[in-house]
């Protein structure tokens, strides 16, 4: 059995061209992304409180949401922040649960959350859950205007919506979402002095427009020969249909409609809750994402062919580019290892020839391409693609793997040097080598095996570097001691009688040799048989010497990524407004296009930026005072040269905001380089601690910016009424909260289907009599009580001003909090590279 595959070379080259072709085809087959993809531990709940306070956010949803998510054992971290009308709860699972049983935790979390949303108070929306994933999107795709008017903003997010879909039904897309889209509604602005006249309130006008809308269902009619629904004609189509709905009647039985009192108009809402500058003009993003176990340079294909048929479609002065393709960078990341291979194997391949003759440098060669298909046809039946982790496996494992075949050889080599038969020289150099190969490849495979074994993110992303390993050791020594070791007695040069044919000294023959260095090494071999202190002491000094020189050397975890790319981060005061943000962006944008090494800058603000990079952090969407940007540069070097001074630019420019430069790091993502939490009831004492640690931060070296989540400075508008004043009104607390609701937010009153689409119907305060304090103060408030049976004899209204008192008081821009205690985190941002 030692001698099988050179007793019988029919079968050693069939073994031979099923692995090459099992290889070749894998190559071909195996799913090709730039990173590995982590599964989705991580989930985010966001509820909707409008109107309420960071402290009543915190009390009556975010408490409740986490006393339900804290009964699951499988969650291991909650973190929340409550501000101002939001609630934001992130979740994190066990290490132990990847994308296999994954969805069965987040099925248990959506369980509690329907549970959770029976506790909320009235006007609190469901709560939102969102699994995370860490895929970077595959496309990205911009419609922006070009004409010398505003932008149509409506019409850009019908041909987003419309791109949207087509993308999403492509095959293998995972998802498709829209970054700055404008949100349409059918808008009825009331005027307040006319809704007095009448005594209305905005809520009433909602009320009215809801009641007309007729959409619910009427009930069925059942007979023995056949089944009729009922549905009730009359519900709301057009925004002639809004103005049309009868509002009031007065006693001569005049009724009083919508379009008397208020203005109804398609519109998009405003304010937007988020906003996209693409290139420098107000658009619409579209980002597709593939999904796994798919090649990437062939989905992207047939994307781009989708969006060219589209941009027949696009009307003029609307600008459609792609942004960003994932391939591009897949493709140049690969080729640049695959050179990287190459190349190796080109090295190895001279050092072989030049140490050990052509003839056994080009048998102990052929393990290297017989190794690699292997490997990459279990790569395939393992479902492992080819992305940076994987191939660098095989780059590492590139110096292990021949050494199976150079020792087979050379012990072959030997025993024919000795005279032994080809048979029994293949058979004895076998059954010799068999156990102390098996030892060395099983101590190699012990070694890496743990990083293969690690839990969590970390193992997902790093684990396929392992896996590659041993598999390359693994198949080198199955390869070597079968076919390699057969091709070297095939090949053998005897002769006369079967004898060995002399070898000249040629070094393409035998190998170089120099007698000098050789005296050199057995003189260097007596001394430290004689004085082993001797060599003991000469083998410590490269590590003492590296040692010594490690510590003078940048201490990073996870490299800067060699990208043409990076990322911006701006957050304002909590209280700023997504009009103020915009301001910040288009000045710190200025800046960026000046610098000569930038080619391009996407800004988002109110949302985060599409995740181009694995491991962007995500901002809370929403939120009015964050926005995010990743610009293009000219290259790799272009961004590490650009960066620092980009940095210290944005300092001195921008005093009162917090804008971060950043490069795409790998590993993990992460919000700040330097975290610290401080935990503890009291949010005033929490407050002045994070500010003491900031203090200390900002003075630390290399330290640019330094931010506290606990923070104050978001005034907020107190409506202090008198209850014995407002019962004499026939008003309560609720129905004052209530009417300043309606009138300053809007509410909402039905819907108008356009086919397959649904707009809301909002009613508000026309926008110029809802911006100031003395608009309030004078605005009217109603009771709900009647004089009488008429539609209009309501108690009559009186000012808010009458039955309360307005007053500003300091707020917390945001309450944060650690698996159910409340907490401050103090973060630190250091100086790019």
């Amino acid at each position: 059995m030692a001698n099988l595959f050179f007793r019988n070379p029919r079968l050693a080259a069939l073994l031979v061209g099923l692995i090459l072709v099992a290889g070749f085809a894998a190559f071909q087959a195996l799913p090709r992304q730039e990173d590995p993809s982590l599964s989705r531990r991580f989930g985010t709940v966001r509820t909707f409180y409008p109107g309420a306070s960071a402290l009543r956010v915190e009390t009556l949803v975010t408490e409740k949401i986490e006393e339900e998510l804290q009964e699951l054992h499988e969650i291991v971290e909650l973190d929340s922040v409550s501000r101002t009308g939001v609630s934001v709860v992130q979740i994190e699972l066990a290490d132990r649960f990847d994308e296999s049983t994954v969805d069965e935790v987040w099925s248990k979390v959506r369980d509690r959350l329907d549970d959770a949303a029976v506790s909320l108070p009235p006007g609190a929306t469901v709560p939102e859950f969102e699994d995370r994933t860490s895929k970077a999107v595959t496309l990205l795709v911009g419609l922006s205007w070009e004409g010398p008017r505003e932008a149509p903003l409506a019409v850009l997010s019908r041909l987003a919506d419309e791109l949207t879909s087509r993308l999403r039904n492509l095959p293998g897309t995972k998802e498709s979402e829209r970054f700055g889209e404008a949100q349409e509604e059918i808008r009825v602005s009331v005027d307040p002095l006319a809704l007095a006249a009448v005594n209305l309130t905005a809520s009433d006008v909602s009320r009215a427009i809801a009641r007309a809308d007729a959409k619910l269902p009427a009930g069925q009619l059942r007979h023995p020969n056949n089944d009729l629904v009922l549905e009730v004609g009359g519900e709301l189509t057009s925004v002639e249909r809004v103005r049309a709905v009868p509002v009031q009647r007065d006693g001569a039985g005049r009724i009083l409609r919508v379009g008397d009192i208020a203005r109804v108009e398609r519109a998009v809402r405003e304010p937007a809750e988020s906003v996209a500058i693409l290139g420098g003009r107000r658009g619409v993003a579209v980002a597709a994402t593939m999904e796994d176990r798919q090649r990437v340079d062939r989905w992207a294909e047939r994307a781009r062919a989708i969006v060219e048929d589209f941009r027949a479609d696009v009307p003029r002065g609307v600008h459609m580019e792609i942004l960003f393709d994932q391939s591009i960078y897949t493709e140049a990341r690969l080729s640049t290892l695959a050179g990287n291979l190459f190349l190796g194997v080109a090295i190895v391949v001279s050092v072989l020839v030049l140490m050990m003759g052509f003839r056994s440098a080009l048998i102990v060669a052929t393990a290297l391409p017989l190794t690699l298909a292997a490997v990459l046809a279990q790569f395939n039946f393992l479902g492992i693609p080819l992305h940076q982790m994987s191939v660098t496996g095989l780059i590492i494992a590139l110096g292990l793997l021949i050494d199976n075949a150079i020792v087979v050889v050379e012990e072959y080599n030997a025993r024919a040097r000795r005279g032994a038969a080809p048979a029994a020289a293949v058979a004895s150099t076998v059954r010799h080598l068999f156990l102390p190969l098996t030892a060395s490849t099983l101590t190699t495979v012990l070694a890496f095996l743990p990083i293969a074994l690690m839990p969590g993110g970390a193992g997902e992303f790093v684990g396929t570097i392992s896996v590659g390993v041993c598999l390359a050791v693994v198949s080198s020594f199955l390869i070597s001691t079968t076919l390699v070791v057969s091709l070297a007695a095939a090949t053998h040069r005897t002769g006369t009688g079967g004898m060995p044919a002399p070898e000249h000294a040629s070094w393409w023959r035998t190998g170089a040799s120099s007698e000098r260095l050789e005296r050199l090494y057995r003189a260097s071999l007596r001394i430290v048989l004689r004085r082993p202190l001797i060599g003991v002491a000469v083998s410590l000094v490269l590590p003492l010497v590296g040692f010594f020189v490690a510590g003078s050397l940048p201490s990073q975890f996870f490299p800067a990524n060699d990208r043409n790319q990076f990322q911006i981060q701006v957050a304002l005061p909590s209280h700023t407004s997504l009009d103020e943000t915009l301001e910040t962006v288009r000045a710190a944008r200025a800046l960026v296009e000046a610098q000569d090494e930038v080619i391009s800058s996407h800004w988002f603000a109110g949302e985060s930026a599409p995740r181009v990079f694995y491991n962007m952090m995500s901002a809370d969407e929403g939120v009015p005072n964050i926005a995010n940007a990743f610009v293009t540069t000219r290259s790799a070097e272009a961004t590490e040269a650009l960066l620092p001074g980009l940095q210290r630019e944005f300092l001195n420019a921008f005093p009162n905001a917090r804008i971060v430069a950043l490069p795409f790091e790998q590993g993990p993502p992460f919000e700040a380089p330097i975290e610290l939490r401080i935990v503890g009831p009291d949010l005033h004492v929490l407050r002045a601690l994070g500010e003491e640690v900031r203090a200390v931060l900002a003075r630390t070296r290399s330290v640019t910016y330094t931010t506290a989540k606990l923070a104050g400075g978001e005034p907020k508008l107190v409506v202090d009424a008198d209850e014995d004043e407002a019962q004499l009104s026939g008003l309560r607390l609720a129905d004052i909260a209530d009417q300043l609701n309606a009138q300053l937010e809007g509410a909402l009153g039905g819907s108008v289907l356009e086919g397959t689409e649904e707009v809301p119907v909002r009613v508000r305060v026309d926008g110029a009599d809802r911006d100031a304090l003395s608009d309030i103060a004078s605005g009217r408030v109603l009771s709900p009580q009647r004089l009488g049976a008429g539609a209009a004899d309501r108690v009559p209204g009186v000012p808010l001003a009458a039955v309360a008192q307005l007053r500003l008081v300091p707020e917390l821009g945001g309450i944060t909090r650690r698996n159910g205690e409340r907490s401050t985190t103090v973060q630190a941002f250091l100086e790019p590279y």
